[in-house]
């Protein structure tokens, strides 16, 4: 969505204090550990966007709770796989053999919007080691949530995904709903 339809959707501009207060609102609350996906454009038109958010966010939890979001990098899998879009045949063997290998520190998202990657990138957040579909997160819990994040199954009990189950932690959706829920492949991986 573009910044004149997030204007033209809006009764009045969001700030880092409505959305506070919205997210109390909702539930959320100081020392809470909650796993955050977010859809930025449907929450109207956000002054400073992800910045007020992750600020709301913050304000929010405070200094007692753990903020933590989906930083997958999709990109970094087999090329022969792409469909979105896929590359020339001719392409495969040179992306394969130069392809970066994950740094948690300097490997972007993709496909996880604009809030992730901000929130990815500021200090004092830890981010898992998995070169897929590695979580981010900050404050007290960090650690225990992105601490040896096993390869396989990425989504299962060696995930963040667990880690926020046992901590009771929260799902909070913005703007999206559950067909972006991450959370649910932890359920996936325990039913079968």
């Amino acid at each position: 969505m573009s910044e004149s339809d997030a204007i033209a959707r809006s009764d009045r501009p969001a700030t880092v204090a409505t959305l506070a207060r919205d997210l109390r609102a909702l539930g959320l609350a100081a020392g809470q550990t909650v796993l955050v996906h977010t859809a930025l454009s449907a929450l109207g038109y956000v002054i400073s966007g992800p910045v007020s958010l992750l600020l709301a966010l913050d304000d929010v939890l405070g200094p007692t709770g753990t903020l933590m979001m989906p930083t997958h990098s999709a990109d970094l899998s087999d090329p022969a796989a792409w469909v979105a879009p896929p590359v020339p045949l001719e392409w495969i063997s040179i992306i394969q053999a130069e392809m970066p290998v994950y740094d948690a520190r300097l490997t972007p998202t993709r496909g996880m919007g604009v809030t992730a990657e901000l929130f990815r990138s500021q200090p004092g957040v830890l981010r898992s080691d998995h070169p897929k579909v590695s979580f981010a997160a900050r404050g007290p819990q960090a650690e225990v949530l992105t601490r040896g994040h096993a390869l396989s199954p990425s989504l299962g009990e060696g995930s963040p995904l667990a880690r926020l189950y046992d901590l009771d932690g929260w799902v909070l959706l913005l703007g999206t709903g559950h067909e972006h829920n991450t959370s649910l492949h932890l359920a996936e991986v325990r039913t079968e």
